[in-house]
């Protein structure tokens, strides 16, 4: 009998021990978000830029604020650049030469794309949608919703600026819609 409630306390320690492990596990995975920084992601104060030249265009990336996909960051790139990172509820800003450019949200993989055409000394708001009901998708949205959205939302800016990826994404897009 004596061995028999050893073995039992035993197994309990264990599984005690078992379940410690994995609490902790999954505490530094919360804890340190389930993506490292890679470009040094971090929330700024917002400086409104000047206005784009008649050469330029200003883009306004702003991710929906909903807790679907909230864990996960995901990266801007315009065409084979990365220009920002976003959270949930957050914003990013960049200038570009006007003419087509394609912006993409990257999480592992593109996520959802729109190309910006055009719009030579014009700033262009693109609005990421990411919930169970909204889908998954990004559109452009009017200056007044935006200017609307960005006193509510918070910048996010990045150390690594002009980091090149291995896919030019308007080449991509391209090649596919062919």
């Amino acid at each position: 009998m004596k061995h028999f409630s050893y073995c039992i306390h035993n197994d309990l320690v264990r599984k005690k021990f078992c379940f410690v492990k994995i609490f902790l596990l999954l505490m530094i995975v919360f804890l340190g978000g389930c993506s490292a920084n890679t470009y040094h992601a971090k929330i700024t104060d917002f400086t409104v830029p000047k206005a784009p030249s008649k050469l330029e265009t200003s883009i306004f990336v702003l991710r929906e604020d909903n807790f679907y996909g909230s864990a996960r960051k995901f990266a801007i790139i315009c065409n084979d650049t990365v220009v920002g990172v976003l959270n949930s509820g957050t914003f990013c800003q960049f200038t570009v030469k006007s003419g087509e450019n394609e912006i993409v949200a990257y999480m592992g993989g593109p996520l959802m794309h729109y190309r910006v055409q055009g719009s030579p000394g014009e700033s262009v708001y693109l609005y990421c949608r990411m919930g169970l009901s909204t889908g998954i998708f990004m559109e452009q949205i009017d200056q007044g919703v935006a200017d609307y959205l960005i006193s509510k939302f918070k910048y996010m800016d990045i150390g690594l600026r002009g980091r090149k990826t291995d896919v030019n994404y308007k080449e991509y897009y391209d090649n596919l819609y062919k």
